[in-house]
């Protein structure tokens, strides 16, 4: 994990550094607050403080020989492609089935598909996440979600 962390370190300074770059040729403050550049130059500004704070663990850390692979197996590799088909899908999908049928069909294949899980656990899962997400968005936020053609 040292040379993970050292490139994922290095990575992370430069584009803050480009970040910050960027969002200094933006005004920093508007007429009644913050301009579009302060958000930028702030976040760019924390990013690298992080990013220097890894390297550096990571510098001092001793390299570790029996410490896993920096990159995933061909098993994990297989869900991300899988979870990002899933995203895909949903989507693409999201217009002809709606809010509620597209979300739960997009939870049950992550619990069934990607993450193997059983048929009840997965059902669960599936029905809660979309209900609770529509509770929150519809019902409390008032967002408007989309429907199927069915009405759902």
């Amino acid at each position: 994990m040292k040379k993970a962390d050292l490139i994922t370190g290095c990575v992370l300074l430069a584009f803050s550094g480009f970040v910050i770059w960027e969002s200094l040729r933006m005004p920093p403050s508007a007429t009644f607050g913050p301009g579009p550049g302060f958000l930028p130059f702030w976040m760019g500004v924390i990013v690298a403080g992080l990013a220097a704070i890894l390297f550096l663990t990571a510098w001092s850390r001793k390299m570790d020989p029996k410490a896993p692979p920096v990159f995933p197996g061909r098993k994990a590799l297989t869900a991300v492609g899988l979870a990002l088909l899933g995203l895909l899908l949903y989507t693409v999908l999201m217009e002809p089935l709606g809010f509620l049928a597209n979300t739960v069909l997009f939870v049950a294949f992550l619990m069934a598909v990607v993450q193997r899980e059983g048929f009840k656990l997965t059902a669960a899962v599936a029905l809660l996440t979309t209900s609770g997400l529509y509770i929150i968005f519809h019902l409390l936020l008032g967002i408007t979600l989309p429907r199927s053609p069915f009405g759902f």
